[in-house]
């Protein structure tokens, strides 16, 4: 009797010999009788080693000795359908189906052709199907192969939901499934659901702790859920396991800017174009904080390097105005900002700011355009809406007042909005409105008595308002 390792070595020398006699065969153009299975397993043997010729020579060959066997024309419909050959591959395997439905091979061919195709609902029913054909066999190594490439399917039609209940019934039989763990946490991820997706990802890392992307993901999740301690965390584990892995030191660079912590975000993103070489957007993130550190001179080298690298990125350009306006070159400072705003259009923060130095240009008429078109971007976007109230406050309060009454969302926006309304109110007169709409806000935060005081200085001294705040502070 042999063991296992034995009888490994003797099929080896078996099918070596078998394949050896079929090549000479080739050679001297003879025709040597090979039982149906040798022929199965040569094809096999070259399409693993991606010599297609070869495996559709031996196709035709094994067909005109076993015409019967339908396996020959199932290996040609999957060779067809990794070399790109997807519609004579559906034609074959469409007469496959008509005379065997419970092949899973067959609708797992179908399936992956038509998800080729991007018809992802037939990728999704064949799947399916196979599915069902394999339970049959009950090979439960096969369902799961099955399921785990049904729930990408899933994904590519965005319902994660369903891609998360076939993964989770591939969990249910093979807990320690690596591939399915990772998937449903990124399935999580794209749904929202932050807390099940660390679950999933640090199940993951449990089983596979040197997994660097792994680690990656984490700190995003981390990120995304304002938990910058532990997002910072991840991602140096990230680096630790892979020193050279950029999307890391970019993300904790990234990371370390929110936090206003811009030598530590140097660092990082000098250490991505250390790795990466000189990118524009990361040559532009290392100018911008270059200049929340106000070493202007630095930060307008590394913006003019990431705009000579790409001069249609919108950061440099935004960057380099913002500088000059700080600067006091106001007019170089509108072209660079103009600029940017024409690369993004549709980035209402990018009109504030340009809006914001057209102002203090004195061309009033075009800041309130880029305010007007900031806001019908962003509805409730509240620097731009309380800049272009103080904007129309100099022309005209009443025209100031009204466009804040007006504005369809005033209820549900930020409190500095009707905060603003308040201390309008009471400058034109209005005084029961001012204390009615600021007893509501002190109803709901006690610092709108500070935020008040941003835009009337005056309310500390009024005995009407002193009272309510006392009213609320006692």
């Amino acid at each position: 009797m042999f063991d296992d390792e034995e009888d490994d070595e003797l099929f080896d020398d078996q099918f070596n010999s078998e394949l050896e006699r079929f090549e000479a065969m080739v050679q001297t153009k003879e025709s040597y009788y090979f039982d149906s299975e040798v022929l199965e397993q040569i094809i096999d043997h070259f399409i693993i080693k991606n010599q297609v010729k070869q495996a559709l020579m031996a196709i035709e060959f094994a067909k005109e000795q076993h015409p019967s066997l339908t396996v020959y024309d199932l290996r040609k419909a999957q060779i067809y359908s990794t070399t790109g050959q997807l519609k004579e591959s559906l034609l074959i395997l469409q007469a496959l189906e008509k005379n065997d439905t419970s092949n899973p091979e067959i609708f797992i061919t179908k399936a992956s052709v038509f998800s080729q195709l991007r018809d992802h609902d037939k990728a999704i029913k064949y799947y399916e199907k196979a599915i069902e054909a394999a339970e049959q066999y009950e090979d439960g190594e096969e369902i799961e192969d099955i399921r785990f490439d049904l729930a990408l399917e899933y994904e590519n039609v965005h319902d994660y939901q369903s891609a998360i209940k076939v993964l989770t019934k591939i969990l249910e039989t093979s807990p320690e499934n690596e591939a399915a763990i990772y998937e449903v946490a990124y399935c999580y991820e794209r749904i929202g659901n932050f807390d099940k997706c660390i679950e999933f990802y640090n199940k993951y890392i449990d089983n596979n702790p040197y997994s660097f992307t792994a680690w990656y993901n984490l700190g995003n999740i981390y990120f995304l859920k304002d938990n910058i301690e532990k997002a910072l965390w991840a991602y140096d584990y990230a680096i630790v396991i892979n020193e050279d892995f950029s999307s890391a030191h970019f993300n904790m660079a990234n990371t370390y800017m929110q936090t206003g912590e811009y030598e530590k975000a140097l660092d990082s993103y000098k250490k991505c174009i250390e790795i990466d070489g000189e990118e524009a957007l990361t040559l532009s993130y290392l100018a911008e904080s270059y200049e929340r550190l106000e070493r202007y001179d630095e930060a307008l080298h590394y913006y003019q390097k990431s705009k000579d690298l790409n001069p249609e990125l919108a950061e440099p350009w935004l960057g380099i105005g913002i500088i000059k306006e700080v600067q006091g070159f106001t007019k170089e400072a509108l072209v660079h900002l103009n600029q940017a705003v024409r690369f993004q259009p549709e980035n209402a923060n990018y009109r504030l700011v340009y809006a914001e130095c057209l102002y203090k240009d004195f061309q009033i008429a075009e800041a309130e355009s880029e305010l007007e078109m900031a806001i019908s971007l962003e509805a409730d976007y509240v620097e731009a809406i309380i800049l272009l109230a103080t904007i129309k406050e100099d022309q005209d309060i009443v025209l100031a007042m009204k466009f804040l009454e007006q504005i369809p969302n005033l209820a549900i926006l930020d409190t500095k909005v009707r905060l603003y309304l308040t201390a309008l109110y009471y400058k034109v007169g209005r005084k029961t409105d001012a204390l009615l709409l600021f007893k509501g806000e002190m109803n709901t935060d006690r610092n709108s008595a500070k935020t008040l005081l941003l835009y009337l200085p005056d309310a500390e001294q009024i005995p009407d308002f002193i009272q309510i705040i006392e009213s609320y502070n006692d």
